[in-house]
């Protein structure tokens, strides 16, 4: 899904702009990444309290049913 993996992509970026070392002041504070994505997480609950540098997190998207 073109959709899906256009969200992870935005997912994996805001990650990696939390690197200090990379971008010094201008990195995104980690707890704004957290914030911004609390609740769209696949297995949010099983993820490290900080998982900005985590390999593997993904959006999790539901299926749609009961349409029409």
């Amino acid at each position: 899904n073109h959709w899906l993996r256009s969200i992870n992509t935005v997912l994996h970026r805001d990650c990696i702009l939390t690197d200090k070392i990379k971008f010094g002041p201008l990195a995104l504070k980690a707890k704004l990444v957290l914030k911004t994505w609390s609740g769209l997480l696949m297995d949010e609950d099983s993820l490290p309290d900080d998982w900005t540098h985590t390999e593997e997190v993904l959006v999790a998207i539901r299926p749609i049913t009961g349409i029409g």
